[in-house]
């Protein structure tokens, strides 16, 4: 099955397989999840595969960046969990949600911090947005 073959390309990063895919036919390939809710980018985030994650985000709506799987994780919590700076990075600049929580409570953030990947957690700090009090300042009276 097409949903089983996408999952299993982008978990092992087998891009020349996921480009025939993605191209013919990527609305197949956006509604492939496992049996865990997971996506293809979860998967790739998951492990590292930088190249993957970088044609994939070319290819397809931004929507796909903050999809969650059953326990509500994003690939940004998979990428930031295993320490992938750079697939972090390439998530935020495609419209990751930094703020997004799983069933848990937790934040990429809590993640990161967790497995002691503190360039990840220090980069996801900077891409916080201030809170703002009900008078639509920010903590610092901004």
């Amino acid at each position: 099955e097409i949903t089983e073959e996408v999952i299993a390309c982008a978990r092992y990063g087998e891009l020349s397989e996921l480009e025939n895919i993605l191209k013919s036919c990527p609305v197949a390939y956006l509604a492939s999840r496992d049996t865990f809710g997971n996506t293809a980018l979860h998967m790739a985030s998951a492990n590292g595969h930088t190249k993957y994650i970088i044609q994939t985000l070319k290819t397809l709506e931004s929507d796909i960046v903050n999809a969650q799987n059953e326990l509500g994780n994003t690939s940004l919590h998979w990428s930031a969990l295993n320490g992938h700076i750079e697939i972090v990075t390439l998530l935020i600049s495609s419209g990751a949600d930094v703020k997004i929580k799983n069933k848990a409570g937790r934040t990429a953030i809590y993640e990161a911090q967790q497995n002691n990947h503190e360039k990840v957690v220090e980069y996801l700090l900077t891409k916080m947005e201030p809170e703002k009090e009900p008078n639509g300042e920010d903590a610092n009276g901004s």
